[in-house]
């Protein structure tokens, strides 16, 4: 049994529904969420959203693709050159270390700029690189890191990056 990781594109705001049906129809599918805090008018509350809208993960086999697309939810399968793209197991691995997160640590240095390129040396999310963004108190960075052409924020403990050295010309 040969089976990938594909991504699904949904109708707007069906993801939720959209895994759950492939999962009843069989299927190993996995909707990747974050709680985030919204404003209202008169309160702010906690709610869980998908960390890609529109998208669904499922793990199948590519002659058992065409039978996940068909479940109602479901747009289309994400292609490229008009065959569907199959997603590599380490990206999906790396989207669950990002969504679990690592816990603080103390910090080492300061002497970071924003946008400059930086690696994770340590941690669950070891050898993925990103941009710096932020300080996040005085134990936790804020990374941007690039998955699937979207960009993550992600915290992880300050003394987990390094700057990224420039090759010589």
């Amino acid at each position: 049994m040969n089976t990938r990781w594909y991504v699904l594109y949904t109708r707007p705001r069906f993801e939720k529904k959209v895994e759950e049906r492939l999962k009843e129809a069989g299927f190993e599918a996995w909707l990747p969420v974050q709680t985030v805090v919204r404003q209202w008018s008169d309160r702010k509350k906690k709610v869980v959203v998908p960390l890609f809208n529109g998208y669904v993960f499922v793990r199948t086999e590519r002659k058992q693709l065409y039978h996940a697309v068909t479940v109602d939810g479901v747009a289309c399968a994400v292609t490229f050159n008009g065959e569907p793209a199959p997603i590599r197991d380490e990206q999906i691995d790396m989207i669950k270390k990002i969504l679990i997160g690592p816990d603080a640590f103390e910090v080492t240095e300061r002497n970071f700029k924003k946008g400059e390129p930086v690696e994770i040396v340590d941690g669950p999310l070891k050898g993925n690189q990103g941009k710096w963004m932020d300080w996040r108190g005085s134990k936790r960075v804020c990374l941007e890191v690039e998955q699937l052409n979207h960009v993550i924020l992600v915290e992880v403990p300050a003394p987990y990056i390094q700057k990224l050295k420039s090759d010589p010309v």
